[in-house]
């Protein structure tokens, strides 16, 4: 079952487990309440949150997570902080959509469960599309 956090709270997973704990480890760090490690690797990370959430954070790194209301601005980090991917290099943006994202299907597959349904995310010619729905 995918769980449903805030782009607050995955920004918060993603840039710690990103600071080189990776996905795993973040997990157990967190759901073990090892904050001072954890702020060793990311210094800000916001122990309280991750305590307060610290159920719903573990499975959302573990078993994915939908992001209950995802931003434009919001997609953009997201790509950046979980997949590394960069605007003008890896794709373009385009009246408040992201155009020409070249990725795997698992990648693609990933995107649609955070995004969706607030952005649809779509593969035309075998480049990706994250599209908000008030643009269809």
């Amino acid at each position: 079952m995918t769980i449903t956090i805030s782009q607050a709270e995955a920004y918060q997973i993603e840039r710690i487990a990103h600071s080189g704990l990776g996905r795993e480890q973040t997990a157990k760090l967190i759901d073990a309440g090892e904050w001072s490690t954890i702020q060793d690797s990311y210094p800000k990370a916001d122990p309280e949150m991750l305590q307060s959430q610290k159920s719903k954070l573990t499975a959302a790194l573990k078993n994915g997570y939908t992001i209950s209301f995802p931003t434009f601005n919001g997609v953009r980090n997201l790509l950046h902080l979980r997949f590394g991917l960069e605007e003008d290099k890896d794709y373009v943006v385009d009246d408040k959509s992201v155009q020409g994202l070249k990725t795997d299907e698992p990648t693609a597959a990933i995107l649609r469960t955070m995004f969706e349904p607030l952005w649809k995310v779509e593969t035309n010619s075998g480049q990706l599309s994250i599209i908000h729905i008030s643009k269809l």
